[in-house]
């Protein structure tokens, strides 16, 4: 992260003193609200990282797995104790930006401090519930969320990366795929085109959750760690925070956010796919935005064009053979 912020500075000729960034380490292990309190104790503590803190214009906060919710229920308690400026009328107000790169719900974990992270799977399970009041404190505040999911993790659904049950402007969402591997293809394609969707307020209708299940493990890369070597991923969370649209007013950036229920260990109706699709072409044309309706062409012809070879891969082309001509 601070690599990827001198290389943003720099390319807007912007030169900054050593002393002017400072790098908190946020380690600590154990299980999620135990890491929050002893990071945060830490944190106030120390009066060097103490006072960065408070005096920055600009906090970015750079996550990891089991490190997402231990760094979102962080920041919103600096926010309720008053260590970070969020106040809207306040001249001298922070801009505060989190990327996450891998989400709450996992598949296994071979620490047994992170089996915590299956309670996860319930959104009405007790840490779940305090999750979601610090991502309702963090997004209301003003704080820009960037959520990055990595095709190649055989940990962390695709879904719970990006945040699907949750619906707010002030979230980016991305995919990252490893370049030795990446394929421009129909898959690749439809999953960008619905973080595209996500990222522009529409509804992608369910269809990452339901590809999430699909494409579960290592598909073309790999695997779970390789995300946050990528410079390219903190680039992009410094430009969304940087440069947000001008669609994202003040108002809309402190918005409450919308968190639908969710339990996912609920099995998954397989002929719900072709509906997601019929529903997401269906609204497209509706809205009669030529951009969406020219990628949404796009993706038809990759769809025709698709020869899958493995059988997870086929079993998505077999489900959305119904609405091909609706694409």
């Amino acid at each position: 992260m601070d690599l990827a912020l001198k290389e943003y500075l720099d390319m807007h000729q912007k030169i900054l003193d050593p002393e002017d960034i400072v790098k908190i380490p946020l380690e600590g292990e154990g299980k999620v609200l135990e890491r929050v309190e002893l990071l945060y104790q830490n944190l106030v503590r120390n009066h060097g990282w103490r006072r960065a803190v408070q005096d920055a214009d600009l906090v970015l906060v750079a996550t990891h797995s089991q490190g997402t919710p231990t760094s979102i229920l962080l920041v919103a308690r600096l926010i309720e104790e008053g260590l970070l400026r969020v106040q809207e009328d306040d001249p001298t107000m922070q801009r505060i930006g989190i990327l996450t790169m891998g989400n709450l719900i996992v598949r296994w974990f071979e620490a047994e401090a992170a089996g915590e992270l299956f309670e996860f799977m319930d959104s009405e399970s007790h840490i779940a519930r305090k999750y979601r009041d610090g991502l309702r404190t963090v997004l209301s505040s003003g704080v820009r969320l960037t959520c990055v999911a990595s095709l190649e993790d055989q940990v962390v659904p695709l879904y719970s990366a990006v945040m699907t049950s949750i619906h707010h402007p002030s979230i980016v969402r991305a995919v990252y795929i490893d370049g030795t591997s990446y394929q421009n293809d129909f898959l690749i394609n439809l999953i960008a085109f619905s973080l595209r969707l996500r990222n522009m307020g529409v509804d992608d209708h369910g269809i990452l959750v339901h590809l999430s299940e699909v494409i579960a493990g290592s598909l073309y890369g790999e695997g779970h760690s390789t995300i946050y070597d990528e410079r390219e991923v903190y680039m992009l969370s410094i430009r969304s925070l940087l440069e947000p649209p001008a669609s994202l007013t003040s108002e809309r950036a402190r918005s409450e956010p919308i968190l639908n229920p969710f339990r996912a260990k609920q099995r998954l109706n397989p002929f719900y796919l072709p509906w997601g699709m019929r529903g997401v072409a269906d609204e497209i044309m509706a809205r009669g935005d030529q951009i969406l309706i020219k990628e949404l062409e796009r993706v038809k012809r990759l769809y025709n064009d698709w020869n899958p070879v493995s059988k997870a891969m086929k079993e998505i082309k077999f489900r959305l053979e119904p609405v091909r001509s609706k694409l």
